[in-house]
């Protein structure tokens, strides 16, 4: 085989590679069919309000029956009877639970506060990156020349 026939029997298969890394689609979000990462910040934000109120809420009128059911519990608690002892379980229990929900609720709000302000951060220096990047290709695109 002559080099013209190598070299072109080479640029062929480049030619070809090439042609199978190009994305093939119709119109769609490319990729797949799956669908992409979207990130809404404002519907972020709600769901960190409405996190962040419900561990309020749950500080506050999650123990509100605290105290009057652990004084039942005081009172019942005859010879004889468990209920007393039971009513003072459930007491603590239930403060244990509330309290580890409101945590949860407060964890949340916080990652999704961590979520939103790490994802604006990585839009503003994508979309910095991608301009310096179209700039130094095209420096028409800025009216740089």
């Amino acid at each position: 085989m002559s080099f013209h026939q190598e070299w072109a029997a080479i640029q062929a298969r480049a030619q070809d590679a090439s042609a199978r890394t190009r994305l093939n689609g119709t119109g769609g979000r490319g990729g797949g069919d799956e669908a992409d990462l979207e990130l809404h910040s404002a519907e972020l934000t709600d769901i960190r309000n409405t996190a962040e109120a419900l561990a309020g809420d749950l500080d506050t009128a999650g123990h509100t029956a605290e105290n009057p059911t652990r004084v039942a519990g005081i009172l019942l608690r005859t010879p004889g009877f468990e209920t007393g002892n039971a009513l003072i379980e459930v007491a603590t229990r239930w403060q244990s639970q509330a309290d580890a929900l409101r945590d949860a609720c407060l964890r949340v709000s916080g990652h999704l506060e961590d979520t939103v302000r790490t994802h604006t951060a990585v839009e503003q220096e994508t979309a910095a990156a991608l301009r310096d990047s179209t700039t130094a290709l095209n420096p028409r695109l800025t009216g740089a020349v």
